[in-house]
């Protein structure tokens, strides 16, 4: 089971690393060009728009990422000052909170995106609901990723 839950680990996190470095070095070429352009009172019409949806799927699958390295935002200072035995147990309910919470994202950003797909972008002319799609994507991604949090905090294997 360890292994099969590291390989997923493994090809899930990977797979979201290398879309969001590409996705990032896109956005920093066409912001860069954009500028460039501009330099010379010229303009890229679609440069902010693109940047912009880019960035909103980066913000969600680099929080799947974050998710399992440990490294949002978080209140270090409750586990502290409970008793050792209790910060299993509490660790363990938030976890469940928050898969109940992207449970909750998926279901409703599923149904957003589908109510807003015949809308296009004003620019580029793509559905919005492909926008909207980051959120229940990077739902699914934090989810997966929180049930790996959780087998390695349950097996006592290192998270990060």
């Amino acid at each position: 089971m360890t292994k099969m839950i590291k390989g997923i680990d493994k090809a899930v996190n990977g797979f979201l690393t290398w879309v969001v470095v590409l996705m990032l070095a896109v956005m920093s070429v066409v912001v860069f060009g954009q500028v460039v352009f501009r330099l010379v009172h010229a303009t890229i019409p679609w440069s902010e728009e693109l940047s912009k949806y880019m960035l909103i799927w980066t913000t969600f699958l680099g929080s799947a990422l974050c998710v399992r390295k440990g490294s949002l935002v978080g209140l270090e200072i409750l586990f502290m000052m409970l008793p050792k035995k209790a910060v299993k147990a509490v660790m363990l309910l938030v976890q469940a909170a928050t898969a109940a919470f992207m449970v909750f994202l998926i279901v409703m950003g599923y149904k957003t995106a589908g109510l807003v797909w015949n809308q296009t972008t004003p620019v580029l002319k793509m559905p919005m609901g492909l926008m909207y799609a980051s959120i229940p994507t990077g739902a699914v991604f934090m989810l997966i990723n929180t049930i790996i949090v959780v087998y390695y905090q349950i097996t006592g294997e290192d998270v990060k």
